[in-house]
């Protein structure tokens, strides 16, 4: 097959690499290990592209148009025919409306509708048109968690035989991991510390964490909290929110960290926490049990879809609940048990079954249409 890869979503590093970004690579490089296609890739105008993509005989890289909004309304529905495509699948975003084409793109979850209060209007507007298309012109929708599928299908009546389920793998490529923990300037002296990392955005539900940390720190005086992510929006206050705890000091924030950081700093922390209100997949849980933390998270369909038992599970909305999940995976007494339970359930999800379910999904529809 001849499949165009919609990556104009990838922005392969600094801070807007994180999230979507990096699955999206993850997704898309697995993909490319199927040498029996030919695949074109489209990236942004002004995007740099990975040099192993340049070398792939079975690869062509096309960028957009620099007028980046007539390409996205009519630059896109041509390409399919100028590169005489069979399928078309968009890591995420829109898909082209050109007809008679296979095609589809990867919906990561519907929080714009769900949580519209931690959205900015011009983010609520984009994603609403971007899924009225995935929702009208797809042929097949690809989706992080059944938990999303079903909530996509539910919200635009998409019936259960359109979605392909992914089972996506670590954000992080996690060859050459040496385990040295990075940045010590940055991390509690004691090196005992709490971690999470996300996009700094409301539905991450920071505040509620430190309220919930607030009400267990004099049991551990040692013990900090360090938040690994980018500034993203809606986040005026949390510094107030702090101060206001009695948390300064005790909070630490390294903003954007590269990945090969990342492994360490899940490796030698006291608890991986992951507090978001939902998630569509739950990578940061994903990511915590690949390397060897314990776990205390949400219980949101999406990260249990994930974690299965080896979570500490609380309520996000109530800082008590959280408090109790994180007082648990603290006191667990035999750790090492826990950590290995997480290994082993991290090894039911890989980018290479992601990428192998999506093709023979391409594959069936483009012999069949």
């Amino acid at each position: 097959m001849r499949i165009g890869l919609q990556a104009t979503n990838i922005f392969f590093e600094g801070p807007k690499h994180a999230g979507v970004s990096r699955t999206s690579l993850r997704l898309l490089n697995s993909i490319l290990l199927h040498t029996e296609h030919q695949y074109v890739i489209f990236v942004r105008h002004d995007s740099p592209v990975p040099d192993h993509w340049l070398a792939l005989d079975h690869v062509t890289v096309v960028r957009a148009w620099s007028r980046t909004r007539s390409w996205h309304w009519l630059g896109r529905d041509l390409e399919p025919i100028k590169h005489k495509l069979d399928a078309w699948f968009s890591v995420s975003g829109f898909v082209p409306r050109t007809p008679g084409l296979v095609k589809g793109s990867l919906v990561h979850d519907i929080f714009w509708r769900k949580y519209p209060q931690t959205y900015t209007a011009e983010d609520i507007d984009i994603h609403e048109k971007m899924a009225k298309n995935i929702a009208r012109y797809s042929t097949f929708i690809a989706c992080n968690s059944e938990s999303t599928a079903h909530d996509f299908g539910q919200t635009f009546n998409i019936p259960p035989d359109r979605f392909v389920p992914l089972r996506f793998g670590v954000g992080q490529d996690i060859d050459g991991v040496t385990g040295d923990l990075p940045r010590p300037d940055c991390l509690p002296t004691s090196n005992e510390y709490l971690f999470s990392i996300s996009t700094l955005e409301p539905r991450k539900n920071l505040p509620m964490l430190f309220e919930a940390f607030a009400k267990i720190q004099e049991s551990y005086p040692h013990l900090d909290i360090v938040i690994a992510g980018a500034k993203g929006w809606k986040t005026d206050g949390i510094t107030d929110r702090i101060e206001d705890l009695g948390l300064t000091g005790r909070v630490h924030f390294l903003g954007f960290v590269p990945d090969a950081e990342v492994a360490a700093l899940f490796q030698h922390c006291r608890v991986a926490v992951t507090a978001s209100f939902e998630e569509g997949f739950g990578v940061p849980v994903l990511e915590a049990m690949t390397f060897g933390a314990i776990v205390a998270a949400s219980n949101s369909p999406a990260i249990k879809e994930v974690g299965g038992d080896v979570p500490f599970y609380f309520d996000p909305s109530n800082s008590d609940s959280i408090a109790a999940g994180l007082t648990d995976a603290l006191s667990i007494p035999d750790r090492e048990s826990r950590i290995a339970a997480g290994k082993d359930r991290s090894k039911l999800f890989s980018w290479a079954d992601s990428a192998r379910a999506l093709l023979q999904g391409i594959e069936s529809l483009v012999r069949n249409k």
